[in-house]
């Protein structure tokens, strides 16, 4: 059962100050963070809006909350930007931001949710959800999120709540069941699934479970994959098992790269801070690379962090997120993790008494663009109960020492990912008549709306935002100009292999020989090519391909998205 808030308060007493003097420096061969303002960094990402809160909605008047405000709790939250369509069929995002309403504590969690419709930048009161990790679209069109805790039910079975919604709309309900998850280790009780689903090309379900084992008691992150929509999970790779005694490895986030092999970062307890450690699967999650520390680019230093994200922008940038002590950003301009640049810190609630007193280090990130992402967090890590039932808050401690108070508090920043040239916005130059195309890609169905002509220009590199042809397609951007033009970015049938031929004309009839020929490339985000031409006409041909989607037919060109750099 839940622990009613005024149970609580009740029984909660003034918690004292740990014993801990000064803040200590990170020694110990523990990475320091650069404390950087939002707006600096040499390329990698730059601030696109201030800091802002989430919840409290409205954000609070006093620096410090009241007695009763502290029961207001919010923490560890996690945030999802998902395709829906807006007014007439325009493509639009929902931005979902959740957060825990309950104690730290192992009980029937509660949560709340607050909504997006401008891409993050404001949001609207949070209401009482069931949504505990972030929602994801999968390709048959639904949304769908795991709850928290799995239910030991046999020594090799477990039961997942799962939460599914055919559309997110005013008032949506979210409609619960219940996964078996089977292992063929001997299971414990205990363990959590944490982090966002992913789905692959062919429809598998991914999830991250850290659970314990008969043999060594210990925590070990592991993959279990679906192929029935989530009804069932098989225990599908093992990511990490302790080397040693008195270690765990609890929770993992999965991505997928951008060659898409599947890159995996995982919270390592054991020792005085909880450290990052990462692998890679190229066999879809079946088997992993040994764990390695993970390590920033030029420093030689231990990365310390909780409940790591990891976000492949449409862009092709992979972002890491984590934090305790502090929130921070890295990022592997490559899209394939194997080297972190520029790690930075976004946001700290520091008291001056012990580093990691503040925020959780739990974060959020989700894209609202294709260079653009959303990084939530809290501002005071959420108490937990002692023994005799009072709140230990001393992670938190009400005494006016924090730089930005002791709310509990969500609050978000928004970062553009720097890119070079300038990008033409392709969107809002048909939307004005500076833009027109001419395509032969025009399949579409009532169960997919965003997939239309517009959908290679709406920024989302979801499988169904995409231009679709059934057979062979030709996609033509007549500029109005002439542009300079650098580049181009092209994302395909994401997941498949796919080719492309590109064209550029002054006069839309004498075309020349292609400028860009892709040969059966499978993407996973946009890809870029160099251009150095100047060009009013651009073509795009995109021969057909086989093993296409029943409900398009037996031959089908897709493109997710383009982009033009002058």
């Amino acid at each position: 059962m839940p622990v009613p808030k005024t149970v609580v308060a009740a029984l909660s007493v003034a918690v004292g100050l740990p014993a801990y003097a000064g803040q200590p420096q990170a020694g110990g061969g523990y990475c320091a963070l650069p404390d950087h303002s939002p707006e600096s960094g040499a390329y990698l990402i730059d601030t696109a809006s201030s800091l802002d809160w989430i919840h409290p909605n409205p954000p609070p008047g006093g620096r410090e909350p009241t007695a009763a405000q502290r029961l207001d709790f919010a923490g560890f939250p996690n945030v999802s930007a998902l395709d829906v369509t807006g007014p007439r069929g325009a493509p639009a995002r929902k931005v979902i931001a959740t957060f825990t309403t309950n104690v730290d504590k192992v009980v029937t969690l509660t949560s709340s949710a607050a909504v997006s419709d401008d891409d993050g930048r404001t949001f609207g009161p949070s209401e009482a959800t069931p949504l505990r990790e972030s929602p994801v679209e999968l390709l048959d069109g639904r949304f769908f999120a795991t709850e928290y805790y799995p239910r030991r039910s046999g020594p090799h079975t477990a039961r997942l709540g799962v939460l599914t919604s055919s559309a997110l709309q005013d008032g949506e309900s979210w409609v619960r069941s219940e996964a078996t998850l089977t292992t063929p280790g001997d299971l414990l009780p205990g363990g959590a699934a944490h982090g966002a689903p992913i789905q692959l090309a062919d429809g598998t379900i991914l999830i991250t479970v850290y659970a314990r084992y008969r043999e060594t008691g210990a925590y070990q992150s592991e993959v279990y994959a679906s192929r029935d929509g989530g009804r069932t999970f098989q225990r599908r790779g093992v990511i990490a098992v302790p080397e040693e005694a008195g270690f765990a490895y609890n929770e993992a986030a999965i991505a997928q790269a951008a060659d898409g092999s599947l890159v995996a970062v995982m919270r390592r307890d054991g020792g005085p801070y909880s450290t990052l450690r990462q692998s890679r699967s190229t066999d879809g999650g079946r088997t992993w690379s040994p764990p390695r520390e993970l390590r920033f680019a030029g420093q030689d230093c231990v990365v310390r962090g909780v409940a790591p994200r990891l976000l492949l922008m449409p862009g092709g940038v992979l972002v890491l997120s984590a934090g305790r002590p502090d929130n921070w950003l890295a990022a592997s301009p490559d899209g394939l993790g194997e080297e972190w640049l520029e790690p930075r810190v976004t946001y700290h609630n520091r008291d001056g008494v012990w580093d990691t007193h503040g925020s959780s280090g739990y974060t959020g990130l989700a894209a609202v663009g294709p260079h653009r992402l959303i990084q939530v967090f809290d501002s005071c890590k959420l108490p937990g109960v002692l023994p005799d039932g009072r709140l230990d808050e001393t992670a938190c401690p009400a005494h006016g020492l924090f730089e930005d108070g002791g709310w509990y508090a969500i609050k978000r920043l928004l970062f553009d990912v720097r890119t070079p040239g300038t990008r033409l916005d392709l969107a809002r130059m048909r939307n004005r008549g500076t833009l027109r195309i001419s395509t032969t890609m025009r399949w579409t169905s009532r169960a997919r709306p965003r997939t239309r002509p517009g959908g290679a220009l709406d920024g989302s590199t979801g499988y169904w935002s995409s231009a679709v042809g059934a057979g062979r397609g030709r996609y033509v951007l007549h500029l109005g100009r002439a542009h300079r033009l650098s580049r181009i970015g092209l994302s395909l049938r994401p997941g498949h292999p796919a080719s492309a031929r590109v064209y550029l004309s002054m006069d839309g009839r004498s075309w020349g020989e292609p400028v860009v020929t892709i040969k059966r490339r499978t993407d996973h985000a946009l890809r870029y090519d160099d251009l150095g031409r100047t060009a009013r006409h651009v073509k795009i041909v995109i021969p057909p391909g086989a093993g296409c989607d029943p409900e398009i037919g037996r031959a089908c060109s897709m493109l997710n998205e383009v982009e033009l750099y002058s």
